[in-house]
C-alpha cells in the first residue's frame, strides 16, 4: 500500500475511533462506571492514531507553518 493509502486509511480509522470513544466517554459518564475499560483502550488507540496520522504528515504541516510566517 502507497503512503497516500496508509494517509487515508489512518484518517478513517481516526474519525471512527473518536467517534467510539466520545460515545463510550458518554456511556461511562452516564452510568458512573469508574473503570469502564473500553473507552480507555479506545482512547489509547487514538492516541496512538494521532501520533501516526502526525507523523505521516509531518512535512506538509511544516511547510504550512513556514510558509505562513513569510
Amino acid at each position: 500500500m502507497k503512503k497516500v493509502g496508509v494517509n487515508y486509511l489512518i484518517s478513517l480509522l481516526l474519525i471512527i475511533f473518536l467517534c467510539v470513544t466520545g460515545m463510550l466517554g458518554y456511556i461511562q459518564a452516564q452510568l458512573e462506571l469508574r473503570k469502564f475499560m473500553p473507552h480507555r483502550y479506545f482512547a489509547y488507540t487514538t492516541l496512538c492514531l494521532a501520533a501516526v496520522h502526525v507523523y505521516l504528515n509531518g512535512g506538509k504541516l511544516w511547510r504550512y507553518f513556514f510558509r505562513s510566517r513569510r
